[in-house]
C-alpha cells in the first residue's frame, strides 16, 4: 500500500527537540486518511475523494498551479506555485506573481471551507513539512546591469542575471493562530531543494563559474524560526534533488559540468560546522567523460550514479571515508536509467530502452559485489516510441513489496494514443511482466487500498481488480477533471457541454442547466471538435477528420444532435462534406484600399509587403444552413476569375440532401461570414504600387444566398466586413490604414448598401493598430494594445466622401500617449452614425483578451486567470465581477440571462447577464 509520504533516506541525522523528534514530511499530490483521498488537481484544485463509496465528495479550486499538499488533524495544507492575483485598481488591472499557501478546514470533506491564505514572494521552489513547520522556498528570477566605476554598461557581456531566494516557515501548531513565523532571504535564483529535519539545502546557478552553489538554511528551531548558514560550491550544475544527500554530518552531491570538458563529480561537504561547511574531497567519474548523468541515488554508505552518452554505465560508489570517495564497480548496458529504487543488495530502475527506438524499461540489478553489478532482468514497455510520467515525476513509479507499477504512454497508428499502467510482479532475482490497464490521462500516482488498486491522472480515479495480474481490470472511473471544449447555450433554457477525450478518441455531449442540473448525455466517435453551434435546441457539430491510409483523405463530418427533450438526446443526421478542412489562409502582399471610394484622402499605402490572415470561421450558421469553408479541387458552382483552390460547402440542415460545393476563385478571400441569413465574402485585389513604392489593395463585397447559391456582383468597399445591425441593416466593416508618418491605424466603416453600392455612413477610429472587436447588435466592443492615441485629423486631414455626414470622424479620447491595453465600446445609431462609448486604458503589467460583448457589457480574459466583467452603459464603466478562474478562457457564450465560458479542464464559468 503506498505510504503517506516518503521519509528521507534512513541514517539522517535525527534532532531532539525536548525528547521528540520532528518529523520530515515530503511533499506530494495525493494524502490517504483511511478511506478518504486528498488529490490536488492541476484543473479543479483540492478534490476529495471517498474510495469506500467511490464517490467524488467536493473539489475546491485555487488561484495558480497547485503543488504540494500536506494533512495535519483537520486541516489541509495546499501549496500554489505561479499564483497571479488580479485587481482592478484605479481603472486598471494588476497582476501580481508569487505563490501561496491554502488553509482548508477538511473536518466535513463534503463542505471545505478556506480559512486563511498565505501570500510568498517569488515562485514556489519546493516544501517540506517538519513537525508542525511548512517550510516553502520560492526564488525569483531577476536581470541587474553589471556597474563599471561610475557607469552603468548595459551590454550584452555586462549583463549578468541574478535572483533572490526566500525561505518561509509556517507555524501550524495551534489550528486556531497560523501564522508565518519566520522568513529569510538570500541571493540566488533557487531551482531546488533536499531537506532534513534540521536543514533545507537550497541550491542555485552561479552563471559567471557554472557552479552549483548550496546554501545551509537552519530550521533546527521547533517554533520555526530561520537562519542562514554557510554557501559552498561544487562544479557543474546539479539536475535534481536526488543529486544531494545528507548522511552522517556529511552532505555528498553529484554534479555535472558542461561542454567541451563534459564530467561527473561526487563532492563532499563537512556539515558539523554549518557555518563552514569545509570541503572534505571530490572526485570525478573519469570512464564518464563526456556523458550526462542521470539517475542518481545514495543508499547509506554508497552512491548509485547512471551516466548515458551511448551507453548506461551505473558506477557504484563508496562513501563511507568522505575524504575519499572510490569508484567501486561499473557496469555498461544499453539505455539508461532516470530513477533508482534501493531495494537492500537490488536495485530497481526506470529507464529508457533505445534499442529500436525508445521505450519504456524497467530493469533489476544485482549489487551485492559492488565490484561487479549484474542486471538480472529488465522489460520494455510500448510500440517502437513510448514514455513515462515518472521521467519527471519520480513518483509516479510506485514500487510494493514484490509489485512494481509502471506509467508509460505511446502513440500507435492503428488506436492513437494512449495512457497505461503496467503491472510488473518480481522476486529477488526476476521479474514477471503482467498485464495493464488503460487510463484517460497519465497515471500521477497508484496505489493500493481494500484488495483494490487506484490510479490518479488528472482526469480521473481509475478503480482497477487486479487479482490477476495478467488481466487487470478497471472496474470504475472517478472523473476528476473532463476537458469542456465548448459550451452551447439553446433556445429551451439548457445548454450542451462538449467534453473531448484524448484516450478514448471520442467527445461526450452532455445536457446541462444554469440551476446545476445534469441532464442527458450522447457518445459522438469523434475526437477533436472543429466547432459546436447550436440550432434552435439541436447542436450541430463540426469535426475535421483526416484519414492516412490507405490514402490521405480529410473532409468535414457534421453530425446534428437533438436536445429538445435535455434528458434523452437524439442523434438525427450525419453528414460528410468533401472539403479539406479550413484551417486558416495567409497571403503577402497588398491589401489597403484603393478602389473607387474617397481615393484622393483615403487611399493609403504600405512600405513593403506583409502577411495577413484571412478573417473568420470555418464553419457557421447562415440562418438554417452549415457553411463550411476549405479547399478542394472540384467545386460544381464556380465564382470569380481564376481557378479556385477555396470553396465552401453548404448544407441545409433541414434536409437530407448532401452538401453543395461553391468555388471561390478569387485573388485574395479576406474574410466570410454571414448575418441575416446571408453568406458575406470580402475579398481583395491587388492595385500596384504608388510613387512611394507602396502597395496598394481594394476590397470587394459579395453577398451569396445559402438557399438559391447565387451571389451578388461584387461592391467596392473600405474594408472588410465584420458585422451587421440587425435592426437597421447597417454594415459594419474594419479598415486598415497608413498614416504619412507611417504608422498604422484601424478605423471602423458603418454604411449600407444600396443599388449595388456602398453608402458610407460615418467612420470610426480604434485607439491601437491591431486587436480584437466583438460586436452585439448595435454594440461594438474593442480592445488592443496602444502605443499612441491622435485625433485622424491630425493623421489624414479632413475626410473626403460622398455626403457631409461622411466626413464626421468619431475621435474617441483626446490627443494623449497611452502605452497599454484600452479597452472601449462604441454604438451604432438607427442612421448608422457612430457614438463613442466609455474607454478604459487597462494599463502595461496584464495581457488581456476580449471574449465578448452583450447587453453593454464586456467579457474580458486577464492574463489567462481571471475573466472580468464590466459594465458600459453607465459612465463612467463599471466593473461589475472579477472571477479567478484555473482554465484559461477563450471564448463565450450567450443566451438571454447567462454568459457561459467553456475553460477546458477546469470546467465551465457562469456568469449573469444584466
Amino acid at each position: 500500500m503506498l505510504p503517506e509520504y516518503e521519509s528521507e533516506p534512513e541514517g539522517e541525522t535525527a534532532v531532539d527537540d525536548g525528547g521528540k523528534t520532528r518529523e520530515l514530511v515530503e511533499p506530494d499530490v495525493i494524502r490517504r486518511d483511511e478511506n478518504l483521498l486528498f488529490i490536488l488537481n492541476q484543473y479543479r484544485g483540492l478534490s476529495i475523494v471517498d474510495l469506500d463509496g467511490e464517490t467524488l465528495l467536493s473539489q475546491t479550486p485555487t488561484v495558480g498551479c497547485p503543488r504540494d499538499l500536506y494533512l495535519l488533524d483537520d486541516r489541509a495544507y495546499v501549496l500554489v506555485s505561479y499564483a497571479q492575483d488580479v485587481s482592478f485598481e484605479e481603472n486598471k488591472f494588476r497582476v501580481h506573481y508569487g505563490s501561496k499557501l491554502y488553509l482548508f478546514n477538511i473536518a466535513d470533506p463534503a463542505n471545505v471551507v478556506q480559512e486563511n491564505v498565505f501570500d510568498f514572494e517569488g515562485d514556489l521552489v519546493d516544501s517540506r513539512l517538519v513537525g508542525a513547520i511548512v517550510y516553502a522556498v520560492c526564488s525569483e528570477y531577476s536581470w541587474y546591469d553589471t556597474v563599471i566605476g561610475e557607469e552603468v554598461v548595459d551590454t550584452s557581456k555586462a549583463t549578468k542575471s541574478y535572483g533572490t531566494t526566500w525561505a518561509v516557515s509556517v507555524d501550524t501548531t495551534d489550528p486556531g493562530d497560523v501564522h508565518i513565523a519566520d522568513t529569510v532571504e538570500f541571493d540566488g535564483y533557487g531551482n531546488l531543494i533536499q531537506a532534513t529535519n534540521f536543514a533545507i539545502f537550497s541550491v542555485t546557478q552561479e552563471y559567471e563559474t557554472n557552479n552549483s552553489l548550496i546554501t545551509y538554511v537552519d530550521i533546527n528551531d521547533p517554533a520555526g524560526d530561520i537562519v542562514v548558514r554557510a554557501t559552498v560550491a561544487a562544479p557543474g550544475q546539479m539536475a535534481d534533488r536526488f543529486k544531494m544527500d545528507a548522511w552522517n554530518g556529511v552532505l555528498r552531491v553529484v554534479t555535472n559540468t558542461g561542454w567541451p570538458d563534459r564530467n561527473t563529480y561526487i563532492t563532499t561537504f563537512d556539515l558539523t560546522n554549518p557555518d563552514t561547511m569545509a570541503q572534505l574531497g571530490q572526485t570525478t567519474l573519469q570512464s564518464a567523460s563526456g556523458e550526462s548523468v542521470y539517475a542518481t541515488r545514495f543508499d547509506g554508505p554508497k552512491a548509485y550514479i547512471v551516466t548515458y552518452l551511448t551507453k548506461d554505465p551505473l558506477f557504484i560508489v563508496d562513501l563511507s571515508d568522505p575524504a575519499n570517495p572510490q569508484v567501486l564497480g561499473e557496469l555498461e548496458i544499453p539505455g539508461w536509467s532516470t530513477h533508482i529504487e534501493p531495494r537492500g543488495d537490488r536495485l530497481i530502475a526506470l529507464g529508457v530502452d533505445d534499442q529500436g527506438g525508445q521505450r519504456v524499461m524497467v530493469s533489476l540489478f544485482d549489487v551485492s559485489n559492488a565490484a561487479a553489478p549484474l542486471r538480472l532482468d529488465f522489460e520494455s514497455f510500448g510500440e517502437g516510441w513510448s514514455w513515462s510520467s515518472a521521467y519527471n515525476d519520480v513518483k509516479a513509479f510506485s514500487v510494493f513489496d514484490d509489485i512494481i507499477l509502471v506509467p508509460f504512454s505511446g502513440w500507435n497508428t492503428g488506436s492513437g494514443g494512449y495512457d497505461r499502467l503496467q503491472f510488473i510482479s518480481y522476486t529477488h532475482d526476476t521479474l514477471e511482466p503482467g498485464g495493464y490497464a488503460d487510463l484517460q490521462g497519465s497515471a500521477l500516482r497508484s496505489f493500493a487500498y481494500s484488495d483494490l488498486y487506484y490510479s490518479v491522472t488528472q482526469e480521473q480515479l481509475a478503480v482497477i481488480e487486479a487479482a490477476d495480474l495478467a488481466a487487470p481490470t478497471v472496474i470504475n472511473t472517478i472523473s476528476l477533471a473532463e476537458n469542456v471544449a465548448d459550451i452551447a447555450p439553446l433556445a429551451n433554457g439548457w445548454a450542451v457541454e462538449v467534453i473531448s477525450r484524448y484516450n478514448s478518441g471520442d467527445t461526450l455531449l452532455r445536457a446541462t442547466n444554469p440551476a446545476g442540473e445534469t441532464g442527458g448525455s450522447l457518445t459522438l466517435p469523434v475526437q477533436s471538435v472543429t466547432a459546436t453551434l447550436a440550432w434552435d435546441n439541436a447542436v450541430v457539430i463540426v469535426s475535421s477528420v483526416y484519414e492516412y491510409e490507405p490514402e490521405y483523405k480529410a473532409y468535414y463530418l457534421i453530425q446534428l444532435v437533438d436536445f429538445s427533450a435535455p434528458f434523452n438526446p437524439v442523434s438525427l443526421r450525419k453528414w460528410v462534406a468533401d472539403l479539406q478542412p479550413w484551417y486558416g489562409g495567409w497571403w503577402g502582399g497588398p491589401w489597403y484600399y484603393e478602389g473607387g471610394m474617397l481615393v484622393d484622402k483615403t487611399a493609403k499605402s504600405m512600405p513593403y509587403y506583409r502577411y495577413y490572415g484571412s478573417e473568420g470561421a470555418a464553419a457557421f450558421l447562415a440562418g438554417n444552413y452549415l457553411v463550411l469553408r476549405g479547399s478542394g479541387s472540384k467545386f460544381p458552382v464556380l465564382y470569380g476569375n481564376i481557378v479556385p483552390w477555396e470553396g465552401l460547402a453548404v448544407l441545409d440542415l433541414a434536409s437530407e440532401a448532401n452538401p453543395s460545393y461553391i468555388g471561390l476563385g478569387f485573388e485574395t478571400i479576406q474574410s466570410v461570414d454571414a448575418a441575416g441569413g446571408l453568406i458575406y465574402i470580402t475579398t481583395s485585389e491587388a492595385r500596384g504600387l504608388d510613387d512611394r513604392q507602396r502597395s496598394l489593395c481594394a476590397h470587394y463585397l459579395r453577398l451569396l444566398n445559402p438557399a438559391t447559391l447565387k451571389m451578388s456582383d461584387a461592391i467596392n468597399v473600405p474594408g472588410i466586413f465584420i458585422h451587421r445591425a440587425a435592426e437597421t441593416a447597417t454594415l459594419v466593416l474594419k479598415d486598415t490604414q497608413y498614416a504619412e508618418d507611417g504608422r498604422e491605424v484601424t478605423l471602423l466603416r458603418s454604411g449600407s448598401l444600396q443599388r449595388n453600392a456602398f453608402k458610407l455612413a460615418d467612420s470610426f477610429q480604434l485607439p491601437f493598430s491591431y486587436g480584437e472587436i466583438k460586436a452585439d447588435k448595435n454594440f461594438i466592443g474593442y480592445l488592443g494594445y496602444a502605443y499612441d492615441i491622435l485625433p485622424y485629423e491630425d493623421i489624414y486631414g479632413p475626410p473626403v466622401s460622398e455626403s457631409a455626414e461622411a466626413d464626421r470622424i468619431v475621435s474617441p479620447v483626446p490627443p494623449v500617449f497611452v502605452q497599454g491595453y484600452i479597452l472601449g465600446t462604441v454604438s451604432l445609431s438607427n442612421a448608422g452614425t457612430f457614438a463613442a462609448g466609455g474607454q478604459l486604458d487597462l494599463g502595461q503589467d496584464v495581457w488581456c483578451s476580449l471574449l465578448g460583448v452583450k447587453n453593454g457589457q464586456t467579457f474580458v480574459s486577464v492574463s489567462g486567470t481571471a475573466v472580468a466583467r464590466l459594465d458600459f452603459t453607465g459612465s463612467p464603466p463599471a466593473l461589475l465581477s472579477l472571477s479567478p478562474v484555473m482554465g484559461s478562457p477563450v471564448s463565450v457564450r450567450f443566451d438571454a440571462d447567462t454568459a457561459y465560458l467553456p475553460l477546458g479542464y477546469s470546467g465551465t464559468l457562469l456568469l449573469p447577464l444584466l
